[in-house]
């Protein structure tokens, strides 16, 4: 077996870097302290939005945790969805409870783990829409995590991966 040891790696062109396929190449992590949102449709209905920059045809991942809390009886469910550019990217199924009293409030926190392809040419800017809705129009709190309604915010990390 042989071995490399290299002390620098110089890109060919300069300014254009070096991408190994299979790495990542960048990391963003977005927050916004703003979150604090009350839906009572099921439509779909943007909470927060942010602009991302990414390279065309690498592969964007993204993670994240969503607290929710429910108000009403019956079903609290509530789904979340990403969308680049206007083009949905990934969603989530239902998450929730279901209340026998208006009393009970479910906390919930909806996960957020799924990857896309980057589209577009080159490196490219898109908005990137955090969108939620709530099932059979009972109040869902996003960013609210407990009785006392104190925002917890979520924290989403993109990373782009070269390929």
């Amino acid at each position: 077996m042989s071995k490399l040891f290299v002390d620098d790696i110089v890109e060919k062109t300069s300014n254009h870097g070096v991408v190994i396929p299979g790495h990542v190449v960048n990391v963003t992590r977005v927050q916004n302290t703003g979150i604090d949102t009350t839906l009572a449709s099921a439509t779909y209905t943007n909470f927060f939005t942010f602009d991302l920059t990414a390279t065309a045809g690498n592969i964007v991942y993204v993670s994240s945790s969503v607290p929710t809390r429910g108000g009403g009886t019956g079903y609290q469910l509530a789904a979340l969805r990403i969308l680049a550019g206007g083009t949905g990217v990934w969603g989530s199924g239902y998450n929730g409870d279901n209340n026998s009293s208006a009393s009970e409030e479910p906390l919930t926190d909806i996960p957020v783990a799924g990857s896309w392809i980057w589209t577009g040419s080159g490196s490219n800017t898109q908005t990137i829409s955090v969108q939620g809705y709530t099932y059979n129009g009972n109040n869902k709190y996003f960013g609210d995590n407990n009785q006392l309604a104190a925002t917890t915010t979520p924290v989403f990390t993109f990373m782009e991966i070269a390929q």
